[in-house]
């Protein structure tokens, strides 16, 4: 059957993200009208890249809610992605390394966690890459 991953994150994109990134993350959330051009990046040599942002299951409390939204006042994209998956090949790092060019949100962005482990591991975006952090305590909770 396998385990499930959440991801979540909340990013501003740039404002010179290129339309055809803008348009493979609406491909991704589901709309199925956008004509995109697939670049050469490991995420999309994985099997589930088309679906993953839309992805969920019964492993994780609250709903799956991934969305692209243009701000008129900052004319920046912000992108929020709260999905759960089998990250069978790696897709959310995968993910996070496609994207991490575009983002100009720095510091801590979000979290992923693992279906069996109570504390996430934290997502950080820094100057030349994103980076996965071990959540734990000295007293050992």
């Amino acid at each position: 059957m396998g385990m499930y991953t959440e991801l979540n994150i909340g990013v501003d994109l740039a404002p010179s993200t290129p339309d055809n990134v803008i348009k493979i993350l609406d491909y991704m959330l589901g709309d199925e009208e956008v004509d995109v051009d697939i670049p050469d990046h490991p995420l999309f040599q994985t099997e589930g890249w088309r679906y993953m942002l839309m992805s969920d299951s019964y492993y994780f409390d609250g709903r799956t809610d991934s969305s692209i939204t243009y701000d008129v006042i900052t004319k920046r994209y912000n992108l929020n992605v709260r999905c759960n998956l089998k990250n069978y090949d790696g897709e959310i790092s995968k993910f996070l390394d496609f994207i991490f060019p575009y983002v100009r949100t720095y510091g801590f962005i979000g979290y992923t966690r693992y279906e069996e482990f109570e504390l996430p591991y934290l997502i950080w975006r820094g100057k030349d890459r994103m980076r996965l952090l071990d959540v734990y305590t000295k007293d050992g909770w």
